[in-house]
């Protein structure tokens, strides 16, 4: 009896330890897509509800781009998100990489913003839910291979056009080590654009789609709708980098650091008369 009831508890250890490791499995599966920041600690109120003000700002938002021109439009975004101390990231499709948004790239750099991949075609977008899976896998390691060409390191970060993914594009994805950042709020900006909206009336519309336990925000490359929208009091949001909004250990700065230096290398090569190697890295 004592054996048989030791097999049934050795046979009920084993089905358990089957079914923690399915679940461990699809946790480490699902991080390789980001939605949203993750939650971040508020203070408990000193009193039995505190009103939100300006003073309550504590939900965790990032703000995404999906266009690296026209490169004067992009440039007035970086000019107002300078000012205001904010960090964005850029999601860029390479066949847009030439010799007037490559320095747009250094700045977006240099001043603390992340690179992301969008593939290589922007005209047309590749759409991963119609698309064969070896025209999904040029798209992604060509932009590899421009990035590497141009900055000289290849973003880890891949956002998909139109936010169109599903399980077999994202197993290509995971396969080429590329970390897929979906937006969770903003899409509609394009809407707003498109139909010659009041400013006012595009912010508001913008702005309601955040809910106040934060995300990532997609907002239009259009300078004015950043600069108002940005001016606004947001009473719930704390508007923050890539790094601290998904938790991730400072790739975005480490990136920063590798470009700065590939470029001043890439420089006194030119002076000297000699070539350098860029120092390669992944964000």
């Amino acid at each position: 009896r004592r054996t048989r009831t030791t097999q049934k508890n050795n046979l009920k250890m084993n089905i358990f330890n089957l079914a923690l490791s399915a679940l461990l499995a699809s946790t480490v599966s699902s991080s390789d897509v980001v939605h949203s920041c993750n939650l971040a600690e508020k203070p408990e109120p000193t009193g039995p509800y505190q009103a939100y003000s300006g003073d309550t700002k504590v939900a965790h938002t990032h703000i995404i781009f999906e266009d690296i021109t026209p490169a004067d439009e992009v440039e007035s975004i970086l000019n107002t998100l300078k000012a205001r101390n904010t960090k964005a990231s850029f999601f860029i499709h390479t066949d847009k990489i030439d010799d007037e948004t490559k320095p747009l790239l250094q700045r977006m750099v240099d001043e603390g913003h992340t690179i992301g991949s969008k593939g290589q075609s922007s005209n047309p977008q590749v759409n991963f839910l119609y698309a064969n899976n070896t025209y999904i896998e040029q798209q992604i390691t060509g932009a590899d291979s421009d990035f590497k060409e141009a900055i000289g390191f290849v973003p880890s970060l891949y956002a998909p056009s139109f936010g169109a993914l599903d399980s077999r594009g994202q197993k290509i994805l995971n396969k080429n080590g590329k970390t897929t950042v979906m937006w969770s709020a903003g899409a509609n900006g394009w809407w707003f654009l498109d139909n010659k909206e009041p400013l006012a009336t595009a912010v508001a519309g913008i702005r309601y789609t955040l809910p106040e336990a934060g995300g990532i925000i997609l907002l239009p490359t259009n300078a004015e709708i950043v600069d108002e929208y940005l001016s606004q009091v947001w009473p719930y949001w704390k508007f923050v980098d890539f790094d601290t909004c998904t938790g991730s250990s400072g790739k975005a700065a480490k990136a920063a650091k590798a470009f700065g230096k590939s470029s001043k290398s890439e420089s006194k090569s030119k002076k000297g008369g000699a070539d350098a190697k860029a120092e390669k890295v992944s964000t």
